[in-house]
């Protein structure tokens, strides 16, 4: 209440005030821009100096077109102190020109001809090859009269004889002409190819990025869409340097962690915010985005270019713009993408014979009876079941899109929808989903704009149980036995009925929950907006802009009455969850753009309020017995869980851009945002910025190199925050908790976290360097960015003591973390003929993680905090403290096998020959934690990707590749099924075991159970393996058919193409994928359990334009 009442009050109080001031401002300028007298003097004056003459005695500049008047004109009457106004009037009197002010500017242009006379024009329209283009739409400005260029690039059209014709086509550049009685005008049209490259989305407006001060990465439509990727996101991927992108698995909508410029945060999230056509997100989920309808990512990355949006800023902010409607007849576009997908990489195992004989030498080192195992003859032991293979299958992808743009000069609109069908790898797995949107432009009159985009998608999911943490569906399939079948005599699931040898061990069938089990998930969003524009005066512009993010998740989960041999499963369960989620912004800005002769000023303030309200709810029952009854109300036995939670964010900003002669440019920001997420006296902070630019290239000294197009020095520094923790941490909150009272269960409330009242914004102070430099009229371009991060005042969850009895740790402000980086980013475009082009881009990022401070416990030591203990065993692999990177590894050092000679020592620590060694650091002959040692870190330390597009005639191709390396790889997997412990089936490598006659360095001796058990499962470098990869991520092959064809078909425009992804990677680590996680918490990154299995694809696509 406290935000929203200030919101209004702020809001009321400084729109008033800086209208007025402008205002003001304005009115004093026009008035004092006609009293300014003018006295031009010399023998012979021309008008070209006496032009040049004003812009010295006044802050005016005179545009003009050569075309239109005679510059070296004579001018015979004298002007001695003569009003602005008088002195134009003189130097334009007979040459058919009049004038104009606008914006300091003095503009000259022919007088219009009203004849009323018509005639007809005819031309050809051309691209930059001299090949005609079919389908341009030519129109007469102001008027509806139009027409469309033929198969031979040929038009014809009756216009006034004064008028201008519009020239426009999708994917070129639009042009206005003056007919000037002209009966035949030949067009040469320009690809828009560095239009959006030239245009750049920034927080509350765009800028020319010639014009940027701040570090910022984009990526346009032609490049998203070159990938055969479902995801917004994933076409992200290697794309812009700085940004990081990682796929999470765990289901098919393709979920993606973000990390823009390192890990700055510890506990708390390090998303960027995400923002859509003005509206910033909820959380980081693009998935329900639809690709086809993005036309630009922008990602601000510094602190001079994204502190504009102040306390959810330190992680980056990416801003996504949709596609909106043009001018000119209907454009209808048609895509469809057809293909399959196969699992990229398998698992290899261990034939079961060699399973077997891993059994009877495991059994015999553990002094147990391996007279089953030994018994070759045994049926058993002929059973050679493919788990990966049955529960898995080629995967299909289906997507169709169909849309429409068009309009007119005051009203334009762009209408799409999209249908998309998965059917995933691992069976029992498939994904539906639906997208809409529509957009419009309106203008009324000259002042006002309206801009309104709406948008929805409903998504419905098979999903699998699918437990990241070592239980997943598919590691469950690599850790059955080989010799277990999957069916029985009469088609029904197989299962043991006991636990006896052979089948001691993972002996369950793990089909029976992967196809059984019923895990849907129907989710919907919508989202709205609606900008007003007001041109109050020509240099001064009001918006309102207010969206609206919704989103609807519902689950269903039944887990199945069955009984399969000694795997039984007695009563049924049914969960029903649901998710319902409301965004609201409202934002008000007053933008004020003035420029005079060699200076361009433009002032922003605005204010913004936005509201997040989450329910969640869970209920779940039990009781059934019978699988048809499988709703909630059919279970008898319930217990549920609900929760709803409001936070606000209340924001006033201002920022301020100066130019001086192109050259010399300068930004400065400041914003102050409260969060209802943080106490009554911390609720409040400041976000200042500030940034400068220097023009090189515009230098005298610089100007005439030939070779030297564009040369830009930027230099930045800034505050931003971060608020990304849970609400309402600062109070003690109290929960539900279920407790035995005599022989009962019964409920009662306690304390759920401790609250600190002290918690405030973590911030981080960034500094940044970047040169832009180009090169042979724009041919190679490269960007170069340095920076330094530093995050202060962590919003860090620190454990207590059981004795507190919470369930939450609480969060305290401790401790800073820097990043430091060199970004750079290459574009060249190395071979363009008529028929021939070759084009590169090519990325790289560094990028250094380290922790400074991370605060002390309760004795003045400093903290550490380890991350989440791995299910077996239960030992952690990574530990964040101060002066190593976050989420750091930290655990044993595997030093080979102890063998024959070494008996002696080993029997030191206990061991054997044949167990695994460690490095004793301590040198205390035992293995203990303090032969733990920090081995690596789960964080690249660089990244990147690069891109060859080959054109030729209508052919294109497209390959690109992406990397990443300096980051190590926890092979969780390998701790289960690489030990040589048989209990599980295990991988191929154990197959070179250690034995006597086998003296393996890396594979210990079979065991089951013991200290041999103990030692192969502790969490040490032995599964640690190098994160390194380089990655054929997509080949895309394509061809235009012949527009003459087409203009039979009444077609424009039709493009097929083949495409691949996830092709070949090269890398040394042995697991799935070095690009999936498991997790998305820093404090446990880079383990890898297998979670939903990559995939190799394959599609053909079809895109028709009408």
């Amino acid at each position: 209440m406290e935000i929203n009442q200030k919101i209004q009050r702020m809001k009321r109080f400084t729109s008033f005030r800086v209208i007025a001031i402008l205002f003001l401002f304005l009115f004093s300028q026009y008035t004092f821009l006609w009293s300014q007298t003018i006295t031009l003097s010399g023998n012979v004056l021309t008008i070209k100096s006496a032009f040049a003459e004003i812009e010295e005695q006044t802050d005016m500049s005179i545009d003009y077109d050569e075309s239109v008047i005679n510059l070296h004109r004579k001018i015979d009457t004298a002007i001695d102190g003569k009003s602005l106004e008088e002195t134009m009037n003189i130097l334009l009197k007979g040459t058919g020109c009049s004038f104009v002010v606008k914006n300091n500017h003095i503009v000259i242009s022919a007088n219009a001809k009203d004849t009323g006379k018509s005639l007809t024009v005819t031309g050809v329209i051309t691209d930059e090859h001299g090949d005609p283009v079919i389908g341009v739409n030519v129109v007469e400005k102001g008027t509806t009269n139009g027409c469309i260029s033929d198969m031979d690039g040929r038009y014809s059209l009756d216009v006034q004889a004064n008028s201008v014709l519009q020239i426009s086509y999708i994917g070129y550049i639009s042009r206005e002409i003056r007919v000037n009685n002209q009966k035949v005008i030949n067009v040469q049209l320009t690809e828009d190819t560095q239009n959006l490259e030239e245009v750049v989305v920034v927080g509350y407006g765009t800028q020319r990025r010639k014009d940027l001060t701040g570090a910022v990465s984009s990526i346009n439509t032609s490049e998203i869409q070159s990938r055969s990727v479902p995801s917004v996101a994933g076409s992200l991927q290697g794309k812009m340097s700085g940004v990081m992108i990682q796929e999470t698995g765990g289901d098919l909508t393709g979920r993606f962690q973000f990390s823009v410029r390192g890990t700055g945060s510890v506990t708390g999230s390090n998303d960027p915010l995400l923002i859509v056509d003005g509206v910033p997100l909820f959380n980081n989920d693009l998935s329900t985005l639809n690709t086809k309808d993005v036309v630009s990512v922008d990602v601000l990355k510094d602190a001079s270019a994204s502190a504009i949006y102040g306390a959810r800023a330190s992680n980056g902010v990416v801003i996504i713009t949709t596609k909106r409607g043009q001018t000119g007849k209907p454009v209808i576009s048609f895509s469809m993408d057809l293909g399959f997908e196969n699992i990229a990489k398998r698992y290899e195992v261990l034939t079961t014979d060699q399973q077997r004989r891993l059994f009877v030498e495991a059994f015999k080192n553990t002094n147990r009876n391996p007279e089953v195992y030994e018994n070759i003859n045994d049926p058993v032991w002929q059973i050679q079941t493919d788990w990966q293979d049955l529960g898995t299958r080629t995967g299909v992808r289906q997507n169709y899109n169909l849309s429409v743009q068009g309009g007119s000069e005051n009203n334009k609109y762009a209408i799409s929808g999209s249908f998309s069908r998965r059917l995933g790898t691992m069976k029992n797995s498939d994904l539906n989903e639906f997208f809409l949107r529509a957009n419009n432009d309106i203008s009324i009159g000259k002042r006002l704009k309206i801009a309104s985009s709406l948008s929805g998608a409903h998504q419905r999911q098979n999903k699998l149980s699918n437990d990241a943490w070592g239980s997943g569906a598919y590691q469950r399939l690599i850790s059955s036995h080989t010799y277990l079948p999957a069916y029985d005599e009469t088609g029904d699931f197989f299962a043991v009925t006991s636990a006896a040898d052979p089948y001691f061990g993972e002996n369950s069938n793990p089909l029976i929950n992967q196809l059984m089990d019923v895990n849907k998930e129907n989710s919907s969003r919508m989202m709205a907006s609606i900008k007003l524009d007001y041109k109050i005066l020509d240099d001064l512009i009001f918006t309102v802009n207010t969206g609206a993010d919704l989103g609807f998740v519902n689950g269903y989960r039944y887990l199945p009455v069955y009984k399969y041999g000694r795997y039984t499963r007695t009563e049924g369960s049914t969960t029903n969850t649901s998710k319902e989620t409301i965004n609201w912004v409202t934002e008000a800005t007053l933008q004020y753009s003035k420029t005079w002769k060699k200076h361009s000023l433009s002032a922003l303030i605005g204010a913004s309020a936005q509201q997040y309200v989450v329910k969640q709810t869970s209920t779940t029952g039990t009781g059934t017995i019978d699988n048809s009854l499988d709703q909630l109300s059919n279970q008898t036995n319930f217990t549920a869980t609900g929760t709803s939670v409001t936070s606000a964010l209340a924001s006033t900003f201002v920022r301020l851009n100066y130019s001086f002669n192109d050259r010399y440019l300068f930004t400065g920001t400041v914003r102050r945002d409260g969060s209802s997420k943080f106490g009554p006296d911390k609720r409040y902070g400041i976000f200042p910025s500030i940034s400068g630019a220097w023009r090189m290239s515009e230098e005298a000294f610089l100007r005439d190199v030939d070779f030297l197009t564009n040369l830009k020095l930027r230099v930045g520094y800034g505050l931003t925050g971060n608020q990304n923790i849970g609400d309402f941490a600062y109070v003690t909150r109290a929960g539900a908790s279920p407790y035995i009272w005599g022989n009962s269960m019964v409920v009662g409330n306690s304390s759920v976290n401790m609250g600190n009242p002290k918690l405030q914004w973590e911030s981080a102070q960034q500094f940044n360097v970047g040169l832009d430099a180009s090169f042979l009229r724009d041919r190679l371009s490269v960007v170069i960015d340095y920076y330094d991060k530093r995050s202060k005042d962590l919003l860090i969850q620190t454990p207590v003591p059981y004795i507190a009895a919470v369930t939450e740790n609480p969060y305290v402000n401790l401790g800073s973390v820097q990043n430091r980086g060199l970004e750079v980013g290459i574009n060249s475009r190395n071979i363009e003929t008529k028929k021939f082009s070759w084009t590169t881009s090519f990325n790289i990022s560094f990028n250094k993680n380290k922790v400074l401070d991370i605060g002390t416990n309760a004795l003045g030591e400093p903290l550490q905090i380890p991350g989440e203990n791995i299910s077996l065993p239960n030992d952690f692999a990574n530990l964040t403290k101060e002066g190593h990177p976050v989420g750091a590894f930290y655990m044993y050092q595997f030093d080979g096998i102890w063998q024959k000679n070494e008996a002696e020592e080993a029997a030191l620590f206990g061991a054997v020959p044949g167990d695994p060694k460690f490095v004793d650091r301590n040198n205390s002959k035992s293995l203990d934690t303090g032969d733990k040692d920090f081995v690596g870190s789960p964080l690249p330390t660089y990244f990147g990707g690069f891109t060859n597009t080959f054109r030729y005639g209508p052919f294109s191709l497209n390959i690109f590749f992406n990397f990443a390396g300096g980051n190590k790889i926890y092979h969780a997997m390998r701790n289960l099924n690489a030990r040589a412990v048989p209990f599980n089936q295990q991988l191929a490598e154990v197959a070179d075991f250690w034995t006597e006659n086998n003296p393996s360095n890396t594979i210990p001796r079979p065991s089951q159970g013991g200290n041999t058990t103990f030692l192969a499962t502790r969490v040490s470098t032995n599964y640690l393996e190098d994160g390194k990869y380089l990655r054929l991520k997509n080949v895309s092959f394509s061809y235009a058919l012949p527009k003459a064809f087409l203009t039979k078909l009444n077609i424009s425009d039709a493009t097929v193409s083949v495409s691949g992804a996830n092709l070949v990677t090269f890398t040394k680590y042995t697991g799935l994928d070095p690009e999936a996680s498991s997790t998305t918490s820093l404090l446990s990154g880079g383990i890898d359990y297998t979670p939903y299995p990559s995939t190799r694809f394959y599609s053909f696509s079809l895109q028709l334009s009408f």
